[in-house]
């Protein structure tokens, strides 16, 4: 009988099973194989695939060599030590010589001492002496002193030679036919030697350079122990592997990319950070572990040559006179563990930052204000609800400047709020318009919209300090707040948010999501790590809770960018900082003195309005007054838009009204009315009697 193919239970046979099949015609069994075989058969390989198994090569001049930045970082750190080793020893110059002095003459003792030694053989088979005699053989005692006797013989005239070299040397040296450079260096040679020679074994002449242990250098050892030390599944040394370039330098550190064994992750060495810091023997902020680029597997351990917390910040490339930047391009606002500078685009994104006190969330914020600041066509709106002004100096750059904790000071929010989710909706209308003109054809702003005068599609960034006040104080902003957050990304309105911890009661989950990038600064815990970075962050090696207020200050971990991982934020003494408003306020149109500080004097927005309405105009549209108040004080109101005047002169309780169009009186726009002037006049005059 044939066998028969059994069938699987969807009614197929298995790929590959060898199975036995009748022939009717041959009457005879043959076995059949079904489905491909599970391995490819040989084939003829080409050129091109044997060089492709080849493994990487690491390139033959280092990496350090090969980045300018990294070249003139080394040759100034060697130029520093150098600088440093040489005052260091300048200084204990005095106490070198009275060592010298002391323990050279001890040490010409010493050397001659061990001279005759040497020539007296005493050393070759002394202990075979000794013990002749502890056992009583004589015949043995003389057999091994006439073989010391035999060696001694012509040791003599060798140390006889030498001193006879010596002393003539140093009778020609004493001499005048010698020069008398050659005495200074005779002693530079000999008496360090004789010193040195002389001193006991516990007391060196020079004095330690460094105090306690340093790192210096990360081994493979080392970095195998430590993941070994983890637990994470790795039992033997040999499991974790180092691909090319291995560990070499890299910036301010040491870069050791290794691959763990089997399906181990990177992440659960990320998230035993703190041990591998703990197997290293090194703090916890000299030790930055991150995902490789190659495979979820791979490790990219970076140690620094100190603790980030010691490391003197780079320089801020904004911080230059000469800096200028765009709404619409990269800008430098962070630096990474390895002090590489981190650079985001305002335009198109949202910033959430959140962190305990002390954390340095504020100045944080500031950086991202600070783009804004020297792209003289953005437009600036700042709400601090902790009530300390922490930007106050930054007030004549905004065209709504709002601080405190009071109703006020809420209301004033929410009015913000509401002002940037309307004016989504008019920009809205404008970008459809254009759109259709064939001229924002993602239908979003680009730098060309927002450059062209009165196009009203100008850049906006809207800064909250402590927004968790507000919506607390006013639940309804909120909502407002989300909406306006997905509608303005395209628009050219960015939102950067601060705030202590962003949970359901403070600041909306909705807010959070919407919010693409995100900084957390130090905080107390798990639950506010993922309150801020995303649900699981901290189980992905995300984790700001080992920065310690005020003394991390600045630090974090930054997600929503090309790479997520910690992020420092630049913090500029206050000399930078005034420079860097002043010259913000000089790219506006503000008169800048020779000392840095702005000398502009302080204008009278109400005053100014009503000077340049004319006689016989019973109002003027924003967009006039706006050109006007730029010719009557140019160094003042240079870039003042139709908006910002508009805004600005809502704290005289203005509001816009219909006024006469300039070209068409019987057609109508938005404007300021002369009564509305002259109201908002006699209110002011009362309140100050």
């Amino acid at each position: 009988m044939a066998d028969h193919i059994q069938p699987t239970d969807q009614g197929a046979t298995v790929p590959g099973q060898r199975l036995s099949e009748y022939d009717a015609e041959t009457h005879t069994i043959e076995a059949v194989q079904l489905g491909g075989p599970a391995d490819p058969p040989d084939r003829s390989t080409t050129f091109a695939e044997v060089v492709e198994r080849f493994p990487a090569r690491p390139p033959i001049v280092p990496a350090w060599v090969r980045n300018r930045d990294q070249r003139v970082q080394v040759f100034v750190e060697s130029v520093k030590l150098v600088g440093y080793l040489a005052g260091k020893h300048a200084w204990y110059s005095p106490m070198y010589a009275a060592l010298l002095a002391l323990w050279a003459p001890v040490g010409l003792l010493r050397g001659l001492g061990k001279a005759i030694w040497w020539a007296r053989a005493e050393e070759g088979n002394w202990h075979l002496r000794q013990q002749a005699a502890n056992a009583n053989k004589p015949e043995e005692w003389r057999k091994l002193d006439h073989i010391r006797e035999r060696q001694s013989s012509w040791r003599w005239w060798v140390l006889l030679a030498g001193l006879v070299v010596l002393a003539a040397a140093v009778v020609w040296a004493l001499s005048p036919l010698a020069p008398w450079w050659a005495r200074w260096v005779g002693l530079a040679i000999v008496v360090p030697v004789l010193a040195r020679l002389g001193r006991p074994a516990d007391k060196p002449i020079l004095v330690r350079v460094t105090v306690g242990p340093k790192f210096v250098k990360l081994t493979a050892e080392m970095v195998r122990k430590a993941v070994v030390d983890l637990g994470v599944g790795v039992k033997e040394l040999k499991q974790v592997t180092f691909p090319p370039p291995g560990i070499h330098r890299d910036g301010d550190g040491w870069l050791a990319r290794f691959e763990l064994p089997g399906a181990i992750t990177a992440v659960k060495v990320l998230e035993k950070r703190d041990g591998l810091a703990a197997s290293l023997r090194l703090p916890i902020d000299q030790v930055w572990p991150e995902v490789g680029p190659d495979h979820p597997g791979q490790v990219d351990l970076w140690v620094g040559y100190q603790p980030a917390s010691k490391m003197p910040a780079p320089k801020w490339a904004l911080a230059s006179p000469a800096a200028r930047t765009s709404f619409f391009e990269p800008n430098p606002f962070a630096t990474d563990s390895r002090q590489r500078p981190i650079n985001a685009t305002l335009f198109e994104t949202n910033y959430l930052l959140g962190g305990q006190p002390g954390s340095g969330k504020t100045y944080a914020a500031r950086t991202l204000l600070t783009i804004g600041m020297l792209d003289p066509t953005c437009e600036l709106k700042v709400a601090e609800f902790k009530g300390t002004g922490d930007f106050l100096d930054v007030e004549r750059l905004c065209s709504t400047y709002v601080v405190g904790v009071d109703d006020e000071a809420f209301d004033q929010g929410r009015a913000l709020i509401a002002w940037v989710l309307a004016e989504c909706e008019r920009r809205g209308k404008r970008i459809l318009a254009a759109r259709q003109r064939g001229e924002a054809p993602q239908g979003k702003i680009t730098p060309e919209l927002a450059k062209r005068k009165g196009s009203g599609l100008h850049p906006i960034l809207v800064l909250i300090d402590e927004v968790h006040e507000l919506f607390l104080a006013r639940p309804e902003t909120a909502d407002m707040a989300e909406r306006a957050i997905r509608r303005g990304r395209a628009l050219g309105i960015t939102m950067v948010l601060a705030t202590q911890i962003p949970d359901s009661s403070s600041v909306p989950p909705n807010i959070t999501r919407c919010v693409a990038i995100r900084w957390c600064l130090s905080v107390g815990g798990q639950v506010e790590n993922d309150m801020i970075l995303g649900t699981g962050a901290h189980k992905r090696g995300l984790t700001a809770t080992v920065y310690r207020p005020k003394f991390d200050a600045g630090w974090g971990v930054l997600v929503g960018l090309e790479k997520s991982g910690a992020a420092r934020s630049y913090f500029p003494d206050p000399e930078t900082t005034a420079a860097i408003v002043a010259r913000a306020a000089e790219l506006r149109g503000t008169i800048v003195g020779d000392s840095g500080a702005v000398k502009a004097e302080a204008r009278n927005l109400l005053a100014d309005v009503r000077s340049v309405l004319r006689k016989g105009e019973a109002g003027m549209p924003w967009q006039l007054v706006a050109e006007r108040l730029a010719e009557l004080a140019p160094e003042f109101y240079v870039g003042y838009t139709a908006d910002m005047v508009r805004e600005a002169m809502v704290r005289y309780d203005i509001q816009s009204q219909d006024v006469p169009k300039p070209d068409d009186p019987r057609g109508r726009v938005k404007g300021v009315r002369r009564t509305a002037l002259d109201a908002a006049q006699d209110r002011l005059e009362i309140e100050q009697e």
